[in-house]
């Protein structure tokens, strides 16, 4: 079952991909034919049209400029790489509603709209799309925000919705006629009709209508943001945990066609220059008294359905820890907490999941492993999703390969199995799991050697680059959450 659930949520974005597919062609039909017959029960919207008697237009050229203005949308979303997926849908919904409204005979030579007639009419619909939309981006010069076209979807989303409501209503509510509309003006029709509801197939137009508007909100959406905050005792490797995480997003970054910017904030850049001197061996120089450091990146997970995901941390002198719990009830007046404490407890109550750091090096080392907080701090945000870390696993997988005569890196899920257990040896760990409905710990570490000195130091690969492990299934992982 373990299993299955685990396929499940790596396939997440299949699945949805298939079930959006499926809707796109099980609504496409009936939505289409009641568009059609809307349009053909409408009055007052066949009214309002009739305005172009004021300025010189033709229904024809009303209707087709829309469509035109719903292509050009269309042709940004599928430049757009985080919409392309969704734009591909929406096409063949577009493909399967024409085939519709034409078996209708409302395209293609109809008296209704003509599109072979009115292609220029077409044409300058999409341009206006398109640039509404922000196509003259694409003339612009690469800047440090990625190619989003997100006034294209919110225009599609609206023409669309909108398209669907006025059908919705003009099929279904019966009504006399409310406007006289000629070259000489507008006035009030005089009409001794009355009002009513047609029952007719009611509850399936509503269905229909409803569930597609709410699809295609899930379409055209940008960024579903997910935010991160990472807690630990001091000195238990927050830092080099932010860091690594940072470097395998960069990486994975480099096969992303959406190019969004990680904007990593300035001191995890000031640490990462540092570390990333092949003559500096660890960052560990202390914190100053009183002073705070912001550690923070974003990055994209998924490519048909994208998440924004933010990891945050604070770096900070002394234990703040302790007295969390206090200031996020609201036991601490604001005017008694300090700086860095408000920091956090910001951090804390804007995040959505808490990331909590377990140092294996103190547990290996049989010292205090201060995470007795941990328990105060979740009773104090009840309802967060919590994660388990366990930073500096380097040690644990010297003991892996020993016992296994297995390479952690190689077999990182194993490893991972070994580490969960390990530490369920300790009751407050395996308290603080069964207080997390039993969530599985992630182990990630710095490859590490031991130097003449008797200190363990980064190895480094052929280009200087410190090598980490377990960082790539975090971020999958946490994308998934």
């Amino acid at each position: 079952m373990s299993n299955f659930v685990e396929y499940i949520q790596q396939s997440r974005e299949k699945i949805k991909l298939i079930a959006y597919f499926a809707l796109i062609l099980i609504l496409a039909q009936p939505l289409s034919q009641m568009l059609a017959q809307g349009w053909e029960e409408a009055h007052l919207t066949r009214e309002l049209i009739q305005l172009r008697l004021l300025v010189g237009l033709g229904h024809q050229a009303i209707s087709i400029s829309a469509f035109g203005m719903f292509l050009g949308f269309l042709v940004l979303m599928t430049i757009d790489p985080k919409k392309r997926w969704q734009a591909a849908l929406l096409w063949l919904g577009t493909g399967v509603g024409l085939l519709v409204l034409q078996s209708q005979e409302l395209l293609l030579g109809s008296p209704n709209v003509d599109l072979v007639a009115q292609f220029p009419i077409l044409l300058v619909g999409a341009g206006l799309g398109f640039l509404i939309g922000g196509g003259r981006d694409l003339l612009q010069i690469q800047t440090a925000e990625a190619l989003e076209f997100r006034r294209a979807s919110k225009g599609l989303y609206l023409l669309l919705a909108l398209l669907t409501v006025i059908g919705l209503l003009e099929l279904h509510i019966q009504y006399p006629p409310i406007l006289d509309v000629s070259s000489d003006g507008v006035a009030l029709a005089q009409s001794s009709g009355s009002y009513g509801l047609n029952t007719e197939g009611l509850v399936f137009d509503v269905a229909v209508a409803g569930l597609f508007v709410v699809t295609l909100r899930q379409f055209v959406k940008y960024d579903a943001e997910k935010k991160f905050f990472i807690l630990g005792p001091r000195a238990s490797g927050k830092s080099l945990f932010l860091i690594g995480a940072y470097l395998e997003a960069l990486e994975m970054s480099r096969g992303d066609e959406s190019n969004t910017p990680l904007k990593p904030s300035q001191d995890l850049m000031s640490m990462l220059e540092a570390l990333d001197r092949q003559e500096t061996e660890w960052i560990v120089e202390a914190t100053g008294r009183g002073e705070l450091k912001q550690l923070q990146f974003q990055y994209v997970h998924g490519s048909v359905f994208p998440t924004n995901i933010q990891l945050s941390a604070m770096d900070y002198a002394g234990e703040y820890l302790d007295r969390l719990p206090d200031a996020l009830t609201g036991a601490v007046p604001d005017e008694d907490m300090d700086t860095t404490l408000k920091r956090l407890a910001e951090g804390v109550s804007g995040a959505d999941t808490l990331m909590l750091v377990v140092d294996i090096e103190r547990f290996t080392n049989n010292e205090p492993l201060e995470i007795s907080e941990y328990f105060s701090i979740l009773q104090a945000t009840d309802k967060k999703g919590v994660m388990i870390v366990a930073t500096k696993a380097d040690v644990l997988a010297e003991e892996f390969e020993e016992e296994r005569g297995l390479e952690a890196h190689l077999y990182y899920d194993e490893f991972t199995d070994f580490v969960n257990t390990r530490l369920r040896q300790s009751e407050n760990i395996d308290s603080l799991i069964t207080e997390t409905a039993g969530t599985t710990i992630h182990p990630v570490y710095y490859q590490t050697k031991v130097d003449d000195n008797g200190n363990r130091v980064p190895m480094r690969d052929d280009s200087g680059s410190v090598m980490t492990v377990g960082y790539d299934d975090l971020l999958e992982r946490i994308g998934r959450v």
